[in-house]
């Protein structure tokens, strides 16, 4: 099961759709609501495909907010942990990267060329959850506000 999230005035491509593996968006959530919790309070069903979300304003402000964290290096820190016990998991098959290990760069989705555009996507055991925030943050900016779907 993944979780769908789609902009509401998207002000471009990277604003119109944010998808990812339930798995990977559980942690992308707490961490947002745990960072933001006035903010994110405003959403109700972070984790279910109910047409909750947030209004535009709220999203930039929730972008902004996680910009913070990134380039102060706690979100790195906040997944350390968990990191670890994610490598324990078996490997599965990597949607973003249709299957062949590596896929393009942000705001594109689909598989890359290893040799020149792409980016490594081993599966769920290489799940970046930086590189996945960092990817929310681009949806946040420009989706106009989001329902997840």
């Amino acid at each position: 099961m993944g979780m769908d999230v789609y902009g509401n005035k998207p002000k471009n491509k990277c604003g119109e759709y944010f998808g990812m593996s339930a798995r990977g968006w559980e942690p992308l959530a707490t961490y947002a609501c745990e960072v933001a919790p006035e903010i994110t309070a405003k959403c109700k069903y972070w984790y279910a495909n109910c047409f909750d979300g947030l209004n535009g304003e709220d999203s930039i402000l929730l972008a902004d907010l996680l910009q913070k964290e990134i380039d102060s290096g706690r979100a790195d820190k906040y997944v350390r942990l968990p990191q670890s016990q994610l490598e324990l998991t078996p490997s599965e098959p990597c949607q973003q990267s249709e299957g062949t290990g590596t896929r393009t760069l942000a705001p594109e989705r689909g598989a890359g060329d290893p040799t020149n555009d792409g980016i490594f996507c081993k599966g769920a055991d290489s799940y970046s959850f930086v590189e996945s925030l960092q990817q929310f943050v681009y949806f946040l900016r420009y989706c106009g506000g989001f329902q997840i779907c």
